[in-house]
Order: C-alpha cells, then structure tokens, then sequence
C-alpha cells in the first residue's frame, strides 16, 4: 500500500487506489481494532450530493478495502477489509461504507459440523488455520499440553466454534490479517507497558471498580462414570487472599491438563473485570487492541492496563481521536 504524503488518509477500493478521488468527500473515517472474536471493522463517511457514491462510484458489496490514518511518520495501517454494508442517508446525502476484516470470510461464517477425538488444543486450531489457509500463531507449546477426548461442533461457524473453544480454556482468540491467534492472556499481561498515558493526556475517561464476582479462586470437578466418584481440580492464585468467593467452573474435565486450563481462564475472564475503564485521547496510531499501558495520576485507577479495543476517529477537519476500551491488570 502507498505512503501516506499528501493526505492524512490512504483508501484503496478492489486494488485500485482512490484517495486522491474521494479524499475531498470523506467526512470521516473510523477503524476499530478488537483484541479478541468480533472482527476488526472500518467505516468510511461521505458527503455525496453531487450523487457519486449513489451512482458511478457505487462499491460492491464483497470488494476488497484498505486503509491507512495517521500522518507522514506515524501511520496506522488498518488492513485490509470486506465492504459489507452500504448506507445511504438524508438530507442532505450521505453515504457510509462499511468493512468488516477480509480474514472473516464467509466460510468461517459458514455452519458446518464435525467432531473431534483424542487430539491436542493445537492440533484442532491447526485443521481449521489449514482449512482456511492461515497461519496459527500464539501459545503454541501451551496449546499442545491440552488434550481433548472428544469435542463436537454442532451447526456451529468456524468462528463461533473457535472463540467458545479459546474462551473454554482461558486463550484470547482473533484472526489477524492472515493469522489465526490463540494467546494465553498471562502472556499478553506480561508484555512491557508500550507507553505512559498521564492524566494530563487524556480529553476524557470513566473508570470502574467493583467487587462482586471477584473471586478468590476457581473450582472444577468431574464424575468419572467408571469408578462413580468425583474428581476435583482447585486454582488458587496467590494475592487472593483478601477474597473469599470460590468461582465453581461448570462442564465436563477430561484431565488434569484440561481441568487446569479451564480453572485459570474462567477465573481470569471473570477478575479481570474488576477494574475496567474508557478513555479518550488525542489520536496515536500505537494505541491498539493486545498492548498493554501505564495510566499514571489516576490515584487508585493508576497502573498498568490491558487494552481490549482501539478505535480511532479521523475526521475531515483534521481531528484525530482514539478511544480506547480496556481493563487494569490486578496482581494475583
């Protein structure tokens, strides 16, 4: 894709780069970044009554979509997309184009059904990364420990498939242009924060703290139908000791390797709600969904942050913001 120069944005339509075209009728542009499941989207805005859009310049619906924001130096390349929507407003007229992330094509949104025995985590997101030509990236030796009898999908999406499958067993899932990712979620806290946020940085934010459904640790059990006795694997992480509730992790475990996997993931997914926030802030094309980030003069909301969502907003005057969705890291 070209260098961003001239203009503050680059949009190239089915391989064919148009900015210089409709650069003049964008009244703006919004691309969000998601760290996990729902795909990346764009929308593109424009003033159409001279009928453009409604017409000869007219998108089709399946076209390919790419974008870069930001200016020379600093530019946030938002991939490539899928026009997906077209919408028409008035008055006066208005066009909006919508792009959901091409690595979401309509196979993965395709039911389908099919069961799987005696096979590693890994070795089940490899069959559907080769199914759909991607490269399977992430915690690859940690989704090699976890072994699985038998799992079924059932009329499901591949990709609905996938993320109840990460989700099960504690991983971030996403598909990154032609990347299918599992990430342990301790790895993605662990990263080195890419930036310090001070207040004096930020137009706007709202903070959360709370305390229900904030565990202390997780509980799972099982029958094993053989011997008709229940078998029970515990998750206590240390710095819980201020917390007395134990999050009990229903469905079926398999083994130790699973049992473990489901206690840590269920149990982080439920306490990394604890302290959750938005904030808004002059655009920096850094900010994106996986990075983590030091907010420093927020008193007690001060500390290291995970951000989940990044969408940044470029409009016609110039103005760039981006608004970030994320959640504090809690020792535990």
């Amino acid at each position: 894709m070209e260098k961003i120069d001239k203009y503050s944005e680059v949009i190239i339509i089915d391989g064919k780069n148009v900015t210089g075209d409709v650069s003049p009728y964008l009244s703006r542009i919004s691309y969000t970044d998601r760290l996990e499941a729902e795909s990346d989207d764009i929308s593109l805005y424009f003033e159409d009554t001279q009928k453009l859009w409604q017409q000869s310049w007219y998108p089709q619906q399946g076209d390919s979509l790419q974008a870069k924001i930001g200016k020379p130096g600093d530019v946030l390349d938002c991939g490539t997309f899928e026009i997906d929507e077209i919408e028409f407003e008035g008055p006066p007229d208005t066009v909006t184009v919508k792009g959901i992330a091409a690595a979401i094509n309509k196979e993965l949104r395709t039911k389908n059904s099919k069961g799987f025995e005696k096979q590693s985590l890994r070795k089940i997101a490899q069959y559907f990364a080769d199914k759909h030509g991607l490269q399977l990236i992430g915690d690859l030796s940690v989704l090699q420990k976890i072994e699985i009898e038998r799992k079924t999908q059932e009329n499901q999406t591949d990709l609905s498939f996938l993320s109840g499958l990460a989700k099960e067993y504690g991983f971030i899932f996403s598909l990154r242009g032609g990347s299918l990712v599992f990430m342990d979620i301790e790895t993605l806290e662990s990263q080195a924060p890419a930036m310090i946020i001070n207040r004096s940085d930020v137009a706007r934010w709202n903070f959360r703290d709370k305390t229900s459904q904030v565990y202390a640790g997780a509980s799972v059990s099982t029958r094993d139908m053989r011997s008709n006795t229940i078998k029970k694997w515990d998750i206590k992480p240390s710095g819980t000791e201020s917390k007395k509730d134990i999050l009990i992790v229903g469905g079926r475990a398999e083994n130790e390797s699973q049992a473990q996997a489901k206690a840590k993931g269920a149990l982080k997914s439920k306490n990394k709600e604890k302290i959750t926030g938005s904030f808004s802030i002059e655009g920096k094309t850094s900010l994106v969904a996986g990075i983590t980030v030091t907010l420093a003069d927020f008193g007690n909301f001060s500390g290291k942050w995970l951000i989940e969502t990044s969408t940044h907003n470029k409009d016609k005057s110039g103005g760039y913001t981006t608004d970030v969705s994320a959640y504090k890291i809690v020792e535990q």
